[in-house]
């Protein structure tokens, strides 16, 4: 039963966007045309009228014969005043007084009045015609069209709901298929359970997966390098020390060769670990404000106690640089991360410094003197030396060492220091070191 509501809610959220916008667009038309015809027919009405009156007053045999009569038009009062000239118009409604010959309209209360005035040599022609019966036809005419107009909507958002369920199916089936697909477990909060929070979701997990196999890869490698040159370091000493002690001749000689070999290891190693961080760049134009807002959405999603963090992203609107994205967004990842796990609760605040500095600051319990000297060692977490080979929950211990092994393969400059007045500190990144 709960898996099916949660299904619902899952099909009903994007669904009910694409539906809800087909009804929002069919509303709008709806509304324009309905309110042209409105206006339209309303303009007829009282042209209608109008071509009525001026037909009257040119063919007067339609009048009565008297000075004052009335008849019935369309179902509407017309009444017919003639006064001759210099005749005192006292049986002429006030409103119906007009300073000149024309059409003229008047709305007094509830009742609407149309007013023709010409003049002749004998005198001079008044018709008053009450309209009210038109308005009524009008207010009538726009009452239906509401209701059409109603019908019409309501129809559209049923319609459109059967339409957005076949329109977003294929997003629907990608987002379900990636959530079970991608490994891990994320934070994510009830409210962001739709598709486009599955879709970030599952793309993050994926993203973070693929960045824990490279820190394992690259500690591996690392920990392989690092025993590889202990070994060859102990074999070149003692071959050193062989040499001292040994008389020349063909010993020497293989002795000598041994030391050479040993150095080439140790040069191919260090090879090795330089193409590792510097084969794959994709250097491109990016704005830095939005991957930092995009990298820090990431992070939030996937690690729960990111709601002890207040976050504050100070860059400017059009911040571009030529860089290589990734690299960034993976080194700004392990610093957003740290600051999670080591500062909460505080502020982060990221800011640029110019020419070419990011300088993420929190204003956490900061490092003591002593540790910052040693806060980019591999291993070294919480002011300790963790033994090598320790892995903690998050690799601690690596996170920062391979944060400044990233900054040196990409030719940037990564340091630390206080905040203010001793609170908290302050990762400077400068992208453009001289």
């Amino acid at each position: 039963m709960a898996q099916a509501l949660r299904r619902s809610r899952f099909m009903s959220t994007l669904t009910q966007r694409v539906s809800w916008a087909l009804t929002l667009i069919a509303a709008l038309l709806v509304v324009i045309m309905g309110g042209l015809a409105y206006i339209a027919f309303a303009r007829m009405e009282d042209g209608m009228v109008n071509a009525m009156l001026v037909s009257y007053a040119r063919n007067p045999s339609l009048l009565p014969d008297s000075g004052y009569g009335r008849s019935e038009a369309l179902g509407a009062e017309l009444d017919t005043y003639w006064f001759v000239p210099e005749q005192p118009k006292d049986n002429l409604p006030q409103f119906a007084r007009v300073p000149e010959p024309g059409l003229y309209e008047f709305h007094i209360g509830s009742d609407t009045w149309h007013v023709l005035r010409q003049d002749k040599e004998q005198g001079q022609l008044y018709l008053v015609y009450r309209a009210t019966p038109h308005e009524d036809r009008v207010r009538e005419f726009g009452l239906i069209l509401s209701l059409i107009g109603s019908a019409t909507i309501l129809l559209v958002f049923l319609l459109g709901r059967r339409v957005a369920r076949h329109a977003v199916a294929p997003m629907l089936t990608l987002s379900r298929h990636l959530e079970n697909w991608a490994p891990g477990r994320s934070g994510l909060p009830e409210h962001q359970d739709d598709e486009a929070g599955r879709l970030i979701r599952a793309f993050n997990r994926m993203q973070e997966h693929v960045e824990e196999l490279l820190n394992h890869e690259r500690e591996f490698a690392a920990n392989l390098g690092h025993e590889l040159r202990t070994g060859l370091t102990g074999i070149r000493s003692d071959c050193e020390l062989l040499l001292l002690q040994l008389p020349e001749g063909p010993s020497q000689q293989r002795l000598k060769r041994m030391m050479v070999q040993a150095d080439a290891i140790s040069a191919s190693l260090d090879a090795a670990e330089s193409l590792a961080y510097t084969a794959e760049r994709h250097v491109r134009e990016v704005d830095i404000r939005e991957l930092a807002q995009q990298t820090w959405q990431a992070v939030a999603l996937l690690d729960a106690n990111s709601s002890n963090v207040r976050w504050s992203n100070q860059l400017p609107d059009t911040l571009l640089y030529t860089l290589d994205p990734y690299a960034l967004s993976m080194l700004l990842r392990i610093l957003m991360r740290n600051a999670i796990d080591h500062a909460a609760p505080c502020k982060l605040q990221l800011s640029w410094i110019s020419p070419s500095v990011l300088a993420l600051q929190d204003d956490g319990p900061g490092i003591a003197e002593q540790d910052r000297i040693l806060i980019f060692e591999r291993h070294f977490s919480q002011g300790k030396q963790l033994p090598t080979g320790t892995r903690e929950e998050g690799h601690r211990g690596i996170g920062l060492a391979l944060a400044r092994q990233l900054a040196l393969a990409q030719g940037w400059s990564l340091s630390v220091q206080s905040g203010p007045d001793g609170k908290g500190c302050v990762f400077k990144l400068d992208l453009d070191p001289a």
